[in-house]
């Protein structure tokens, strides 16, 4: 099993944890969310305050919003993740935070602009809890989404339960596109019990459906995307953002 270093949150941060104000541009649909960047800033992530959304960001890795020629999903701006892994850990995040809707899908669009190298893994969609909603210093890392090397060089996507250190393989081999936009999608039932359920799609086809299973410590759920690595060789690591949601209907 590849060895998980992860970045801090929480109290325990070692990141420039960066909030933005609130921004009346925001799309609200009842408890739904969505950020597309048309703002030309990161604030649509930080509506509700500091608690709700933000940056985690190393101090020298990078976030920042760009616009053509760099690539763009759906407008004229998206946002750029490029980290520093080469040997030592590295993440540049956007999160959203706090009570969630219960059963909700995640999706943000991504793209990868070349083949990377990859030591351990690379991770680019995570969730994470708390074992008290109220206390930072309790968080959890949950579910994880990773792309590793494949022996011909692709990098493959598999699910990883920090809580059980467990590899979940794909349901078919999934190679992450190079120079084009794909879609991840989630779909998390918060439970404590074993009636939970998580769930991954790439470009629409499932990657992972796990059930039976207990997916939150609490009902305080952080959804975090973005890169975060400890060894890729390549210098920097880029990830594009863009059209990133919470909704209640899936695919």
């Amino acid at each position: 099993m590849k060895q998980r270093l992860h970045y801090a949150t929480g109290a325990l941060s070692v990141a420039a944890l960066l909030a933005l104000g609130a921004c009346s541009d925001q799309i609200h649909l009842g408890s739904e969310w969505f950020a597309d960047h048309e703002t030309g800033n990161l604030s649509q992530w930080a509506e509700g305050g500091t608690s709700a959304g933000g940056q985690i960001l190393l101090s020298d890795a990078q976030l920042t919003v760009v616009t053509s020629p760099s690539p763009t999903h759906g407008g004229r701006f998206a946002v750029r993740s490029a980290i520093f892994a080469a040997n030592k850990t590295s993440y540049a995040r956007l999160f959203r935070s706090g009570i969630l809707p219960n059963d909700a899908y995640f999706r943000v669009w991504m793209y990868i602009p070349q083949r990377y190298t990859i030591g351990l893994y690379w991770n680019v969609f995570e969730f994470q809890g708390r074992a008290n909603p109220a206390d930072p210093n309790t968080y959890q890392y949950l579910w994880s989404l990773d792309l590793e090397q494949a022996p011909n060089g692709d990098m493959s996507g598999y699910l990883y339960d920090d809580v059980r250190l467990k590899n979940y393989p794909p349901a078919t081999t999934t190679v992450a596109p190079i120079g084009r936009w794909f879609l991840v999608e989630a779909f998390m039932h918060q439970a404590t019990d074993n009636s939970g359920r998580v769930t991954f799609w790439i470009d629409g086809s499932l990657l992972v459906d796990v059930s039976g299973v207990s997916t939150v410590p609490s009902m305080w759920l952080s959804w975090n995307v973005g890169g975060s690595a400890s060894n890729i060789t390549e210098q920097p690591a880029e990830l594009f953002i863009d059209d990133a949601a919470i909704t209640l209907t899936g695919p």
